[in-house]
Order: structure tokens, then sequence, then C-alpha cells
């Protein structure tokens, strides 16, 4: 036959085992209720539990802890005490210095961290919490101001000159072609492929690694005829 407080023990690890402050409180005061002189019966503290729904052991837990507290001429002390609220508080770290390093030397997390002094997993913390961002930067033409009033001479061009000076249109482009080129390597210098245990190894030869023969696809773009 199994034992009685075995068997509410099980009943204790499978429920919840946090509550809320609130909570802790009503199960001191109903403990207090049932107790006789600071002492409770054997199936007092499983019946709390089971009518809370909390775990047997945090039952206890409140129930030592309240009479500690009341011992030394306290009020009861029936708080949560999580682990996650203990331990060494994060030292907050200024980010001001990284205005002045270089651009070309925070490319990478570990440059930062290394000019930093800053551990990487702190710097990744605090991507998460928006106060370091990762930017993406593509190089642009550079443009002359000869490049820039050709473009604009061009798109002034394009305006039809009958259209009026209130409605003034583009023109409709249908006397135009556009015309592009794009070259494909025929091979590349290093290729990887997954191969079945009883298939051949690949073999590409090529004269030259640097110079890989290469095709020219030539495309022609017009607005539609109708």
């Amino acid at each position: 036959m199994p034992c009685p407080h075995f068997s509410f023990k099980l009943l204790g690890d499978s429920r919840r085992k946090d509550a809320t402050d609130e909570v802790r409180q009503l199960v001191f005061q109903t403990l207090l209720a049932r107790s006789n002189n600071g002492r409770l019966g054997k199936k007092v503290r499983g019946e709390v539990a089971a009518q809370f729904g909390l775990g047997l052991q945090t039952v206890q837990k409140i129930w030592k802890r309240s009479k500690a507290s009341l011992a030394q001429g306290t009020v009861a002390d029936v708080k949560s005490r999580k682990r996650g609220c203990s331990g060494q508080k994060e030292t907050p770290i200024g980010l001001e210095p990284l205005h002045n390093i270089p651009l070309n030397e925070r490319m990478t997390l570990d440059e930062v961290s290394r000019r930093l002094h800053v551990g990487k997993a702190k710097l990744i913390r605090y991507m998460r919490k928006g106060q370091l961002r990762r930017h993406s930067n593509n190089i642009k033409p550079y443009l002359t101001e000869a490049n820039k009033k050709t473009r604009l001479k061009w798109c002034v061009n394009m305006i039809d000159q009958e259209s009026t000076s209130n409605d003034q249109m583009f023109k409709a482009l249908f006397d135009h072609v556009f015309i592009d080129e794009k070259w494909f390597f025929l091979t590349q210098n290093f290729a990887k492929y997954y191969l079945l245990p009883d298939e051949d190894d690949t073999h590409h030869t090529s004269k030259s690694n640097n110079y890989i023969p290469r095709l020219m696809l030539l495309c022609v773009t017009a607005r539609p005829r109708f």
C-alpha cells in the first residue's frame, strides 16, 4: 500500500510551483487557521497544496519561512524568492566610444568587441535591445557633376514637347529599344556536388583558372506594340 505522503508529493510536483505574493499570503493564512499552537497535522500541507494548486514543497517553504519571521518578531515573509532575481546584476557599458572608431575597423562584432573591450555575447544582447544595430552598405556609382548634368538632360529630353505646360507628360517610348548584355561563365573554378557511393568523381578542366570561357546573352527590351 503506497504511503499517503508519497502520493501527495506526486500530486504537488504535477502542479505549478510558482504563485503570486497574494496567493502565498492566502496559503499562509489558511495554514495558520488550521494549525494548533503553531503545529500542523500530517495531511494539512498536502490538502492546502491541492486546494491552491501548488506543489507540496512550495507550501512547506511558505510555512517554514513565515514561522521563522514570526519568531523574530517581524511580519510573516511569504514573498517569492526566484533564482532569476538573485546574482550579480549586469554592468551597463557606454557605447559612445564607438563614434571615435573608424568604420573600417568595426565591420564585424569581433572587431567591435576587441576595440570596446566588451564580450561578444554582451554586444549581441545590446543588439536585441536596439542599442546597437547592423547596417549593410552596398557600393554606389560615383557621379561627377558632368554625369549628373548628362542624366538630367536625358530626363528633360524625355518630356513630350506636344504636351501642355500645365500637364506635361513623358514620351510614349514606342520608338525606343533598350539593349543590355549579360555574361555567364561556362563553369566555375570551384564546384561542390553530392554523390552516391557508387558514382564516380566529377572531372572538369579549363586551360586557365583565371580566364574561364564565358557566354554572352544579349537582351532587347521595348514597350509592347498593339
